[in-house]
């Protein structure tokens, strides 16, 4: 219907003439949003799908029409490679810092009415690294995961104290989603980073959402966590006391394909 209504207005235009330029590499927004500044007082460009649409005279048109082709190239192929590395030991069952990076315990199974869900309390450690990559046309975003599946044990304590036992099945999710804008020799990312993996009868991960930015080529800081002298959890992204030490850290680098 939006595209219905769009077409009948910019074809019920009598003094202007009109044109479709139908693109095949950039999205008809960003050379909307490019083209803009070009536009005189009584000229418009609308986006639809993958086309642009040129409401000008025929003199204009023509030449709008030549700037968008010459802008609609085809992007820069890139390679993304996220490192995952660090380690840690803690004694609580979870810590959340930010509201958007988190690391420890995941207890499997949850607690209904009456029922209450225990587990024990004790200091476990993690460490590991992983490395992944991913190839996609600069300003395209892209996903990559992978999953590792086992049964984990859980406990119930029932009101009447009574100890029910179990298993349940959970997955162990690594990946990282990511959307690079090329901008000259730098790049500006948007990212997603998620790393779980079993320890022992534990599901532990971390997650990780950001915006950063640096030069081709070179390994890029994103975040990381350590514990300081006075106790803290100090993050890239902001502080807060845990009982946690170690360190971990995700790391991205981005290079330009031939």
């Amino acid at each position: 219907m939006r595209r219905f209504i769009l077409l009948t207005l910019l074809l019920s235009t009598p003094a202007l003439a009109l044109q479709i330029v139908e693109l095949g590499w950039r999205q008809a927004s960003e050379l909307q949003s490019a083209l803009q500044a070009q536009l005189l007082p009584d000229e418009r460009l609308s986006a639809l799908d993958n086309k642009l649409i040129i409401d000008a005279s025929p003199e204009r048109e023509a030449r709008l029409a030549e700037l968008a082709r010459q802008l609609d190239v085809r992007p820069v192929s890139l390679r993304l490679e996220v490192s995952q590395s660090g380690s840690s030991v803690q004694s609580q069952s979870g810590v959340q810092l930010q509201g958007n990076i988190s690391i420890g315990r995941i207890l499997p199974g949850s607690a209904g009415n009456g029922v209450a869900l225990s587990a024990q309390q004790d200091s476990r450690s993690q460490s590991g690294q992983s490395l992944q990559s991913l190839t996609l046309l600069d300003g395209r975003s892209g996903f990559i995961q992978t999953a590792n599946s086992r049964p984990l044990p859980w406990l119930l304590l029932t009101p009447q104290g009574n100890i029910v036992r179990g298993s349940s099945w959970q997955e162990a999710v690594s990946g990282f989603y990511a959307l690079p804008h090329l901008q000259g020799e730098r790049v500006l990312i948007e990212l997603a980073v998620s790393q779980q993996a079993f320890a022992g009868n534990q599901l532990k991960g971390s997650q990780l959402s950001t915006t950063v930015a640096g030069r081709l080529g070179e390994w890029i800081e994103v975040g990381s966590i350590g514990r300081d002298e006075q106790g803290r959890s100090s993050l890239l992204i902001g502080t807060g006391r845990q009982l946690l030490s170690g360190q971990q850290s995700v790391r991205i680098r981005v290079q330009a394909l031939p």
